[in-house]
């Protein structure tokens, strides 16, 4: 039989697994699970000791002495004992071996039970295809099937599911819910019993929740899961048979992510997916690293690595980042390209065969464990880059290419990050700055051959060139790129290729250049920006739609840019807010929670707008979106000054005008050179 291995987890001694077939059926199987770890006990006559306790501990399943190697240099295996224990009695047993005479330090056993069931026993990843065989209960077998690199993810569905609850008498009482298309209202047992209903009905395997950690208790009275009450596992947010997920992962919304991303995120990590979508890129890096170790016959350490101390002439050496070349302002630029090199850092690693026990060039060398753990996924993100090219845009299957391209260029370029991560438990800060200096050699290499071509740098970022040449095409950006590529060995590509673009200053100082702050007009016909009011998530709505319209007003044609059509639609929106016409919903604010509201010294807005929704019976929790519209900046009481129910009518006209005027001003400088000679004043009269 064959289906998707939709999700895993550990109940005691039982590994529990959810498989939905090809028919569609969603089927639970059993599996034993006994948690292993090693060691190492503190001598010869220490080890006979061990084992002997070890075979009367009531929590062991069996006890035997194994060699393993313990460190990534390599060198001869160390002699260890491996213990293989009872998932009830796990962590009582791991602290009583802490606190041994007999033992030095232990191996493995900071891993979870389904990571070590997943690693030693089922070797699987979640949401790979797999065929398996059980007896109505229990798993007999199961293979995983190899997949060609297909766009389009399993098919597991996923549905957001909105609870609202109001707090009266110290207890939480269920006032409305939200799924699909409608809201839910009434009383709670008739919220309940709708939303039930209509989970039944749509029948998701992965439900995304706002606020899941705070939620997930609240919910079990709410018939959510396959199987009755089933099994919960909050911390990795399984329960009955569906995946119950934050409706922001990675500060993104879930449904961009889609189930093709956390899918790549889930492979990756060898993780379940309700794991892969809480833990951070770190954690999930360092899973894959163990399980690639452990198949190599490694054992785990425990210890997190520290940065040694070091001498000032070597930090000031070394301890250098990516180069960054600084922009051209007050100038509106003209076919311009932006070259990027294709995961720079990925792939200077593998390259390199850089790692964190090589922090030194040596690709003759056997490949270390960076390497290793990235290369088939580099070559995978290469072939699905390929494939979306080759699909049409809008398409479904390029929207999937997308969400497993995303999720893996985050996880890539995180294994850089961590390279010399004090709580990357293998780390190397040595490595990491290697990575840096040979970057920073790439980009010195692209520069000079971009010059010695013709081509004029007008900016560069670590690893992307902003470069121009008076009737060059994209043919000749695409080559250039391939030469970068051939001289470097990096791969190089024609990012975008830009009709029009501008670089701002930096805010208050004219004379300096702001670093990765630009906006501009493709050939495509879609505008670009880095750092301005467009792509800042507090920015409202309305002022973003804006300004993306100067912007394109601006630079979308061809000539230079027309004054009279900025003037007339910068008018136009302040018309649009002083007479009160603009919609709500165009000018809600958003901001992340980072305390509790009472906590903030200073009444912030965001603040504000979370104490009115405190009381008015809500529940608010450090690091929800909070929504709010200002209706009077001015006002002596900060409780006064926003609203957090955004729907109602009544906004201060006065500073949104402000805003608009700001994001105009943002644009008209960043064309200042372009558009107006000195004294004269030109599209700033359009804000003045």
């Amino acid at each position: 039989m064959e289906g998707w291995l939709l999700d895993v987890y550990v109940q005691g001694s039982d590994a529990v697994l959810w498989v939905k077939r090809d028919d569609g059926r969603v089927v639970r199987l059993l599996d034993r699970h006994a948690p292993s770890f090693y060691v190492r006990p503190k001598g010869w006559a220490e080890e006979w000791g061990l084992l002997q306790e070890l075979q009367e501990h009531p929590s062991v399943v069996s006890s035997a002495a194994e060699s393993r190697v313990t460190s990534l240099e390599g060198g001869p295996a160390e002699r260890l004992v491996r213990v293989e224990a009872r998932g009830e009695g796990f962590d009582g047993l791991v602290g009583d071996l802490k606190r041994s005479h007999l033992v030095s330090s232990l191996y493995g056993a900071s891993l979870t039970h389904v990571q070590m069931y997943l690693f030693a026993r089922l070797g699987i990843e979640p949401g790979s295809r797999v065929s398996f065989a059980d007896d109505g209960r229990r798993l007999l077998w199961m293979r995983k099937v190899d997949e060609e690199d297909a766009a389009e993810p399993p098919p597991f569905g996923m549905m957001r599911v909105e609870v609202e609850y109001r707090m009266e008498g110290g207890r939480r009482v269920l006032t409305g819910a939200r799924c699909g298309a409608g809201r839910m209202t009434g009383r709670p047992e008739e919220v309940r019993r709708e939303l039930a209903d209509r989970v039944l009905d749509a029948d998701p395997d992965i439900i995304a929740l706002p606020r899941c950690d705070a939620t997930f208790p609240l919910i079990r009275q709410e018939r959510l899961p396959r199987e009755g009450d089933g099994e919960q596992v909050k911390r990795q947010g399984s329960w009955g048979g569906r995946i119950f997920i934050d409706a922001r992962v990675m500060g993104h919304d879930a449904e961009e992510w889609g189930v093709a991303g956390l899918v790549e995120r889930s492979r990756f990590g060898f993780v379940p997916l309700g794991l892969a979508a809480k833990w951070l890129s770190n954690k999930t890096i360092d899973s894959r690293n163990c399980y690639e170790l452990m198949k190599g016959g490694y054992a785990i350490p425990e210890e997190e690595y520290f940065e040694p101390v070091r001498g000032l002439r070597e930090l000031v050496e070394r301890d250098r980042g990516g180069i960054t070349f600084t922009p051209i302002t007050g100038v509106l630029h003209s076919n311009v390209a932006a070259l990027d090199f294709d995961s720079q850092y990925p792939n200077i690693m593998l390259n390199g065969n850089l790692s964190y026990e090589r922090p030194r060039e040596d690709p003759g060398a056997p490949a270390g464990l960076i390497p290793t753990v990235i290369g088939p996924w580099l070559k995978k993100r290469m072939r699905l880059k390929k494939l979306r090219d080759g699909l049409p845009k809008g398409s479904r299957e390029r929207a999937y290419c997308e969400q497993r391209l995303d999720a893996l260029k985050l996880i890539l370029v995180c294994s850089y990050g961590i390279a010399g991560c004090c709580w990357n438990r293998f780390g190397n800060v040595a490595t990491f700055e290697e990575i840096n200096r040979m970057s920073r050699e790439a980009m010195l290499k692209a520069k000079t051959v971009a010059e010695c071509h013709g081509y004029t740098l007008v900016y560069g970022a670590v690893d992307s060139l902003f470069v121009k040449k008076e009737g060059a095409a994209r043919q000749d950006y695409e080559a250039l790129a391939s030469e970068i590529g051939r001289r470097t060995g990096l791969p190089v590509s024609l990012d975008r290729h830009f009709r029009s673009l501008a670089f701002t200053n930096l805010a208050g100082d004219e004379s300096s250049s702001a670093m990765n702050r630009y906006f501009g007009v493709t050939y495509d016909g879609e505008v670009e920006a880095r750092g301005i009011e467009l792509r800042r998530d507090d920015t409202p709505p309305l002022i973003k739609e804006f300004q993306a319209r100067l912007i394109l007003t601006l630079m979308g044609g061809e000539g230079q840019p027309g004054p009279a059509a900025a003037e007339r639609l910068v008018a136009e929106y302040v018309r649009l807010i002083e007479e009160g016409r603009a919609e709500p919903e165009g000018l809600v604010v958003s901001r992340s929670l980072r305390k509790a509201p009472e906590d903030y010294k200073v009444r912030v807005a965001h603040g504000s707008a979370a104490l009115q929704l405190l009381s008015s019976g809500k529940e608010v929790v450090v690091g929800d979106d909070i929504r709010f519209v200002y209706t009077d900046h001015g006002h002596r009481n900060p409780l006064c000054r926003v609203r957090a129910d955004h729907r109602s009518a009544g906004y201060d006209r006065g500073l949104y005008v402000r805003m608009l005027r700001k994001a105009a001003e943002t644009v008209f400088e960043g064309l200042h050179g372009a558009s107006r000679p000195v004294g004269e004043p030109g599209l700033y009269g359009a804000i003045r």
